[in-house]
């Protein structure tokens, strides 16, 4: 039932970015829809959200500058309003859907992986080598985290990140440079599979800590 719920919620949250217009009509009813998959949030996952929102924030700014992507109708500094709480959303909706028992140490091995998994999107703009390079990372990222769990949640933001990539796409919200095939780089399933993988590994277990503290 929660996690119909919470599929439920996905497919909402994706409907909306694709067809309802205007960017602030949008963030009200993905709050709307949020709240009512999430049901209730703790203290501690509205403080992880908002550290996520924060870190994607400046991580989509930089991009914007290279020319990574665009999006068509931005509010604020080439972003629509709604993009600023989209990566807390994911990440929080991913560690509800999945949630598994949260890693135990590594927790600093995980901040270094996590720090060279961005370098290729921090420097790289050529679709293919960014392809490359950040399919190369996360090899061996994958090397140090090989947990079960490690792999399903990559797995499920890849087919989340495929869904919202091609909704967005597709409806004129953003587009990238050189008309790649589908519209969306292949180097799409690299990011989100590190997301997913990140998520795992650095957003869980703070948030189970601060569950059994009762945070």
């Amino acid at each position: 039932m929660a996690r119909g719920l919470l599929l439920a919620q996905m497919l909402a949250t994706v409907a909306v970015l694709a067809w309802l217009p205007g960017n602030w009509t949008k963030l009200a009813a993905m709050t709307a829809i949020w709240a009512l998959g999430f049901r209730r949030l703790a203290r501690a996952e509205l403080i992880a959200m908002a550290v996520v929102n924060l870190l994607f924030v400046g991580m989509n700014s930089a991009a914007l500058k290279r020319g990574i992507f665009t999006f068509e109708h931005p509010d604020f500094i080439g972003m629509p309003v709604y993009e600023f709480a989209m990566w807390g959303f994911y990440t929080l909706h991913t560690i509800r859907l999945l949630e598994g028992p949260a890693p135990v140490g590594g927790y600093l091995k995980a901040v270094a992986a996590a720090a060279a998994f961005s370098l290729p999107f921090g420097s790289i703009a050529e679709p293919d080598l960014l392809l490359a390079a950040s399919a190369g990372v996360l090899a061996l990222t994958f090397v140090l985290f090989h947990r079960p769990m490690d792999f399903a949640y990559a797995g499920y933001m890849v087919g989340l990140g495929a869904l919202i990539e091609y909704a967005g796409v597709t409806s004129g919200q953003w587009h990238y440079p050189g008309h790649p095939a589908g519209g969306v780089p292949l180097w799409f399933a690299t990011m989100w599979a590190g997301v997913g993988l990140f998520t795992r590994r650095l957003v869980l277990p703070p948030l189970a800590q601060r569950r059994q503290a009762g945070g």
